[in-house]
């Protein structure tokens, strides 16, 4: 049906042609794609549909009706006509303008440049790991042990400590790469008091000592824009982290002051004690870079899945002089973990010369965790002889009752300044 012609409207028509042109003529024969039209002079043209902006019809030759109202809409004068022409012209030419000015914008913001970032500073890594497994480990063995021993952790507070980082950045065209990799340390104080000892008899227990903490990052990014702009520019983000947490406390002491009420025998010894952290998994997120006149704001935002491991070691080795007996206890546990966590990354840039810039930036990340399956050792022993604990009852208390309660979140946050060297390949 398409494709057969159809002869329609034998009268003079006005046609309006989208370069500005108006055709007088009779239309012969149309299609849905063209039109074929007779002209004052007799000859024919065909055009195609796609260049008409619209056809103004005169009075069909039909037969008058009695009112003889005419039919049809009326026949544009030549002013109309120049004035429609004028006002098409105006509206296509700021069309035009709108679609230069874009074309122009997307011109200026291709990119082929190397960013190479550094920079240090302090920052403060709040780990979850020597807490946490201090707390379950004390109601743990609180719960295994006789005489009524026992221990209670106190909640570490961290000081900062230093912080570096490396970035390399390549910008081509729309696509954003980045590698990079960050370092941060942090020490606390962590106590721990309690009833302990001998089995043939109970001590006050002291344990007091600094936990240094380490936390490295490195992680890839890969990003896109999805509206390129000189000034500004916003871009979905994809990316793969990796979390290296150490914990080490190898100076930790621990004091008994004796039994009540004499307290002649001394209860003394050392607890070195290990914890570990190991974390990998995928972003998604946004970046957001805005250029002002004497400067540079670069935003992101990442959210966190990742999956790894946990180990805790700590060995505590203590003698009671005046009765000549010793205390030897190994607590090792082996966690696998999920965690769910986010990262915000913020720096000003300000442009030197010579691909110079310098830089301050605030980055903090955190994230907490889902325990998934725990391994767990401990062994006590001392000089009258004491049969380990009960594996599957430790198990059972870590993954099912204390565990899940005691669980954190792990923080770090940062302040840098630094230097940034770009190389405009375009240049």
């Amino acid at each position: 049906m398409i494709c057969s012609l159809t002869s329609v409207h034998p009268n003079d028509q006005v046609i309006y042609m989208k370069d500005g042109r108006v055709i007088t003529a009779e239309i012969i024969s149309q299609t849905a794609f063209k039109m074929v039209i007779k002209l004052p002079d007799g000859s024919t043209k065909e055009i195609s549909k796609q260049d008409i902006k619209r056809v103004a019809f005169k009075e069909a030759k039909t037969p008058e009706p009695k009112d003889k109202t005419p039919v049809g809409p009326p026949t544009p004068t030549p002013e109309e006509i120049t004035k429609q022409q004028e006002e098409d012209s105006k509206k296509q030419a700021v069309l035009d303008e709108k679609a230069e000015k874009r074309k122009k914008q997307i011109e200026e913001a291709k990119r082929n440049r190397l960013d190479i970032f550094l920079g240090t500073g302090s920052g403060t890594v709040n780990f979850q790991g020597a807490n946490y497994y201090d707390s379950v480990i004390a109601v743990g063995s609180s719960l295994g042990q006789d005489s009524g021993k026992f221990e209670i952790p106190t909640e570490p507070k961290p000081k900062s400590g230093k912080a570096h980082s490396l970035e390399i950045r390549y910008s081509w065209n729309r696509f954003v790469g980045e590698l990079g990799a960050s370092s941060a340390t942090s020490t606390a104080t962590q106590s721990i008091t309690g009833i302990d000892g001998p089995s043939s008899g109970t001590f006050p227990k002291f344990i007091r000592g600094n936990y240094d903490v380490s936390m490295k990052h490195a992680y890839g990014n890969f990003s896109y824009s999805v509206y390129p702009h000189p000034k500004y520019d916003i871009r979905p983000v994809i990316g793969y982290h990796q979390f290296w947490t150490k914990t080490e406390n190898s100076n930790s002491l621990t004091l008994g002051t004796g039994v009540a009420p004499i307290f002649s025998d001394q209860y003394f010894g050392i607890v070195p004690t290990s914890i570990a952290e190991g974390l990998k998994g995928f972003s998604y997120g946004v970046q957001y870079d805005v250029k002002f006149e004497k400067f540079e704001i670069r935003a992101g935002l990442h959210i966190l899945q990742m999956k790894g491991f946990g180990t805790y070691d700590r060995q505590l080795n203590a003698y009671a002089p005046v009765s000549g007996q010793t205390q030897a206890e190994d607590i090792t546990v082996y966690n696998k973990w999920v965690a769910k966590g986010a990262i915000i990354d913020l720096k000003f840039l300000y442009p030197w010369k010579y691909g110079v810039s310098f830089w301050m930036g605030l980055n903090s990340m955190s994230w907490t965790y889902t325990m998934s399956e725990t391994a767990l050792s401990v062994g006590n022993g001392d000089s009258s002889g004491v049969d380990p604990q009960s594996y599957p009852l430790g198990k059972l208390l870590f993954e099912s009752l204390i565990g899940p309660g005691a669980l954190k979140e792990t923080k770090s946050t940062t302040i840098q300044i630094g230097a940034t060297y770009s190389y405009d390949f375009n240049k």
